[in-house]
């Protein structure tokens, strides 16, 4: 059995004995308790606070989310600094999962819409041409490590097609962290404007912005909360917790790390 198995409607954790307050477009509502058969119906009252404005994604303020998510993602999610292997998937920047390509070769490509291919013709050509550049030979001279080098993205760009090819030889370097996670966030939005079909109000927003940040554009529109939520259902914020699980050696297990992004995001979507 899953964790989100344990849950009832309204619960991030089992042991929670209140439901999750939840807003939608006629009201906010407060949870006060669960009654039923095994105490698993949330019950709430209509608080006194007047709901926020509720719209479309693709009609909000794609800056002002982007920025608010930022900050969100900032908060909650670790930054890497060398390609680090966590439970099985390895990670640079903000939580940036790296491909099995990107990891053997210790480099990533990309333009200002999306990651490449390492084996993409464009790219595979700038990585030939730069080969020994790109795998930081410039940064040792006559056996001595150069600090004033080694502080600095080892990167290539192809102003012909306009993208960049960074090596992951000496880190990941603030320059080459913003782009990416610039990159990401915009990619995060792009599919919660995509796949949300109903008006959200701000935090909502900016709290699927996070998740599909973190799981990634499958895992959101193949998820139990996506699916709740376009059919009009807000009272969803517990399936954030789907996705807190990891593979351990016999079976799954709770990610203390997963858990605690999740619960973060899952407040912000039921707060106003």
């Amino acid at each position: 059995m899953s964790y989100i198995d344990d849950l009832k409607l309204g619960q991030l954790d089992p042991s929670d004995n209140v439901p999750l307050n939840y807003c939608e477009p006629n009201g906010f509502y407060v949870g006060a308790y669960f009654e039923g058969t095994d105490y698993i119906s949330g019950v709430y009252t209509k608080g006194n606070k007047i709901a926020p404005k509720f719209i479309l994604p693709n009609l909000a303020n794609k800056n002002q989310l982007i920025e608010q998510a930022r900050s969100l993602i900032l908060r909650n999610y670790k930054t890497y600094l060398v390609p680090t292997e966590v439970h099985n998937d390895t990670y640079i920047g903000i939580s940036h999962k790296l491909s099995t390509m990107e990891i053997s070769n210790k480099m990533i490509a990309f333009n200002d819409n999306s990651k490449l291919e390492l084996n993409h013709p464009d790219v595979a050509k700038i990585i030939r041409n730069n080969h020994a550049y790109l795998q930081g030979a410039s940064i040792v001279k006559n056996g001595t490590m150069d600090y004033n080098l080694a502080m600095n993205s080892i990167a290539v760009y192809d102003e012909v097609n306009n993208f960049y090819v960074y090596s992951l030889i000496n880190g990941a370097k603030p320059e080459f962290i913003n782009k990416l996670l610039g990159l990401d966030i915009t990619n995060a939005f792009s599919v919660v404007v995509d796949k949300v079909k109903v008006p959200l109000n701000t935090n909502q927003i900016v709290a699927l912005i996070s998740l599909a940040y973190g799981i990634g554009m499958k895992k959101f529109t193949t998820s139990r909360l996506l699916r709740l939520l376009n059919s009009g259902n807000y009272n969803c914020a517990t399936y954030f917790m789907e996705f807190t699980e990891i593979p351990i050696k016999k079976g799954v297990g709770v990610s203390t790390m997963l858990y605690n992004q999740r619960v973060a995001e899952a407040n912000l979507f039921t707060s106003i």
